[in-house]
């Protein structure tokens, strides 16, 4: 998600300044080998009727549907009947219980399938028991264990090729893309009819730029199997990749009559579009993907950059809650659920989710401080703080801003806005001394009037009365 995050970014620092968006860019999917859902599936559908052979089933299902997503097997059929009756017997219950679930249409219970793996396995050494065992390891998230199981398939049957197929795909889980790739290039040897490798190892080969290859290689899985939908998502992402966008609508919409429950191919329709000036139709394709998987977050990730562009944040605070049930750890998210957060009213939930961004990224994203000394300054009128988030952020995010660049203005108008409270704070502090200067004043002079010293209790005071006064009672004075 490097450039998908990248092209979001940009777009943040854009939003939280009020400047122009970035050009779109389309966010690539992830890694072809992480599953959608939450427990891995088959790599193929069993054949309708299977066949008495275990290695004839597995062959029979790898071409049923050789273009589906990355996983396990499923299980194979009763193996070769030179096994011991009790491990046959178990061998068939141990199936019956994987195709009964898949009849009920209810949650695969892995750990009962890994126990009754096991118990085939204390009566035979059967490859395609360790292959089955290994698939339901894989999917209760025991990577180390199910790898242990698919080598010991390949090692007691060679010829089992869903076993080496899993084990490129489980490599590709735990990151080793280098191994993966020798993996499926060692199944393309062995098995030069097998489609699913050549296009796992197609998708390795895009995803590290090696478009030719990958095209090459998707092709001649469709030589071998032409329903291969995996090898028309090849196609159509290497021609995404070259810009040939007509071509790659084509093959992604043939490839969707194949398989139209491929939330993979709306997705890359809606990234076709989007290119071509089309958002509506785009935002559509891209709803269509999610309702076919809603943990799709290829189509949550166009969703959001898109509306981050737009500035639509009730639906960039949607997208991104959205995306951070899956990744709560992802800080460019993080960023920009606190700009939703922000323009939607809410500057103190904002404030929490700009912290969240800067602990998810080690401190080393800028557009944390940016967003959040925009926010100090323009919201909450706080422009200290907003200085010194803004300070950091020139710090921190490399060459020296423009003269002319949107920070360098907000920088300058907190900076005015600290000097015009500065200079407001000191002349309010100048009133109050000389206001406290003349209420000393006006104190001492009331001071002195009432000191008792003659003729100083007023400023006229009366003269005394004489001998023979009549008292000062207010009554006419009868002398007179």
């Amino acid at each position: 998600m490097t450039t998908a995050r990248t092209t979001i970014a940009i777009a943040l620092l854009a939003a939280a300044l009020g400047c122009a968006s970035a050009p779109a860019t389309p966010a690539p999917r992830p890694t072809s080998a992480q599953p959608v859902a939450s427990a891995p599936k088959s790599a193929a559908k069993p054949a309708a009727k299977a066949d008495a052979r275990p290695e004839a089933r597995a062959d029979a299902a790898a071409a049923s549907k050789s273009g589906a997503k990355s996983g396990p097997a499923a299980p194979a059929a009763a193996p070769e009947p030179a096994l011991p009756p009790r491990a046959q017997r178990l061998f068939e219950e141990a199936v019956r219980a994987d195709e009964e679930q898949r009849k009920l249409k209810v949650p695969t219970d892995w750990p009962y399938l890994e126990k009754k793996w096991r118990t085939v396995l204390t009566e035979a050494d059967v490859a395609e028991a360790h292959h089955n065992l290994g698939v339901a390891l894989e999917a209760q998230g025991r990577l180390g264990e199910a790898r242990a199981e698919y080598e010991q398939a390949r090692t007691l049957k060679p010829s089992l090729r869903q076993a080496s197929v899993n084990l490129g795909v489980l490599l590709e889980k735990q990151g080793d893309a280098g191994a993966a790739a020798a993996a499926y290039a060692q199944c393309v040897r062995d098995f030069p009819e097998d489609p699913v490798s050549r296009v796992r190892l197609a998708a390795l080969y895009r995803e590290s730029g090696q478009l030719d290859d990958a095209w090459r290689l998707a092709r001649e899985a469709l030589v071998r199997e032409p329903r291969t939908v995996g090898a028309y998502r090849v196609l159509a992402r290497v021609a995404l990749q070259k810009n040939e966008l007509d071509l790659a609508k084509l093959i992604a919409m043939r490839a969707q009559k194949l398989d139209d429950k491929d939330p993979e191919l709306p997705w890359v329709v809606g990234l076709v579009l989007a290119r071509q000036g089309d958002d509506a139709g785009a935002q559509v394709q891209q709803r269509k993907a999610l309702a076919l998987s809603e943990g799709f977050l290829p189509a949550r990730y166009a969703l959001l950059d898109a509306a981050v562009k737009k500035q639509s944040w009730g639906a960039v605070a949607e997208h991104a809650a959205a995306i951070l049930k899956v990744e709560p750890g992802n800080a460019q998210v993080q960023l920009a659920h606190g700009l939703a957060l922000r323009y939607t009213g809410k500057p103190d939930e904002a404030l929490a989710a700009y912290d969240r961004a800067e602990k998810a990224a080690n401190d080393r994203l800028p557009e944390t401080h940016l967003a959040r000394g925009v926010l100090l300054a323009r919201v909450k009128s706080e422009c200290e703080p907003a200085l010194q988030e803004l300070k950091l952020y020139t710090a921190r995010s490399g060459p020296l801003l423009p003269e002319g660049s949107q920070v360098v203005k907000l920088q300058r108008e907190c900076e005015s806005q600290i000097e015009e409270s500065r200079k407001a704070a000191e002349a309010a502090k100048q009133m109050q001394a000389e206001a406290a200067q003349k209420a000393a004043v006006k104190a001492a002079k009331d001071g002195k009037g009432t000191t008792g010293e003659p003729g100083k209790d007023a400023e006229h005071p009366a003269p005394a009365p004489g001998p023979g006064s009549a008292p000062a009672t207010g009554a006419p004075n009868p002398s007179r």
